[in-house]
């Protein structure tokens, strides 16, 4: 069923749910404001992917925008800010926060021109110098995928919700029955010209997924789309995963733990088949080291289990 006023934890729960890399910031579920029209009607609508234009955000890891992010206005610049790599991400806002400017809201949300996309557009802004369509890191463009997938899927969106600035200010690739008008003529097409969202020759732009148009983030969505699930939903006892670590066993509680890991990303295979599967011991310090932990031995503790599963079952 789908929620188009979720809160703040059921944000994060979703994107927990789909193998995200996120940290919370400071205040994260108490700032922002409710997910609401200009009208008054209650929603959180699309999403709209940014980058910060950062001149020092190259290498593989870092954050170099958080200050800015979370310093430069009353609220913070974005919903989530993505960072090079892992453990570099951050939830900051779970409602609403500075990230649109002025354009004009989707033509399904009534097409209002003003500062009205933050009230009803989930905001990413990604860590990045902005200059080429190669500077983006593969851990960005996997963990912004993540969170588009899991949030069409708690607010029940269709892909055409999934956009960019450029989609924000021009109209393009279906946010706008026609191009909206130019800075020039009174409007906002090409009041800021992403430098990596194209090509962009005509409007309404490209239709081909590439270069983080529009297109391109909807593919990436669907890439991550939870369609074909292993796990069978019943929670494994630690003290069964423990023994299939220890005693090198192949059973149930080995396969649900495998079979949650590949779900949620940390393992790069399917769970063998039931009977096969033993302790996946690489994968759960591949998710530890994904969370800010160390890697450990991979045992299955309770922190392990809270995180992987939603609760501990000792």
């Amino acid at each position: 069923m789908s929620n188009v006023n979720p809160s703040p934890s059921q944000i994060l729960a979703a994107f927990l749910d789909h193998g995200v890399d996120i940290k919370t910031y400071k205040n994260w579920d108490t700032i922002g404001r409710a997910w609401k029209g200009p009208d008054g009607s209650p929603g959180l609508m699309g999403a709209v992917v940014h980058h910060t234009s950062t001149a020092s955000a190259v290498g593989a890891s870092g954050c170099p925008s958080l200050w800015w992010a979370v310093n430069a206005y009353e609220l913070p610049v974005c919903n989530v800010l993505v960072g090079r790599g892992r453990g570099d991400s951050y939830f900051l806002s779970g409602g609403s926060a500075y990230h649109c400017g002025d354009g004009v809201t989707p033509s399904w949300l009534g097409g209002q021109r003003g500062y009205y996309g933050h009230t009803r557009l989930f905001g990413f802004e990604i860590d990045d110098p902005g200059v080429s369509a190669s500077s983006m890191t593969p851990y960005q463009i996997d963990n912004v995928g993540k969170m588009l997938a899991a949030l069409a899927e708690l607010c029940g969106w269709e892909s055409r919700a999934i956009g960019t600035h450029k989609c924000f200010t021009d109209g393009c690739h279906g946010w706008q029955p026609k191009a909206n008008p130019t800075v020039a003529q009174g409007g906002t097409r090409g009041r800021k010209n992403d430098t990596i969202d194209g090509p962009w020759a005509d409007w309404p732009g490209d239709s081909n997924p590439q270069s983080y148009n529009a297109p391109f983030w909807r593919e990436q969505a669907a890439l991550w789309a939870k369609q074909r699930e292993q796990w069978d939903g019943t929670v494994p006892t630690r003290r069964s995963a423990e023994r299939a670590m220890v005693e090198g066993l192949r059973n149930k509680a080995a396969w649900r733990l495998a079979a949650r890991l590949y779900d949620l990303g940390y393992k790069n295979t399917p769970a063998a088949a039931l009977g096969q599967q033993k302790y996946p011991t690489a994968a759960v310090r591949r998710a530890r080291e994904s969370f800010g932990w160390q890697a450990g031995d991979g045992a299955p503790t309770a922190a392990v289990w809270k995180r992987v599963f939603g609760k501990d079952k000792p």
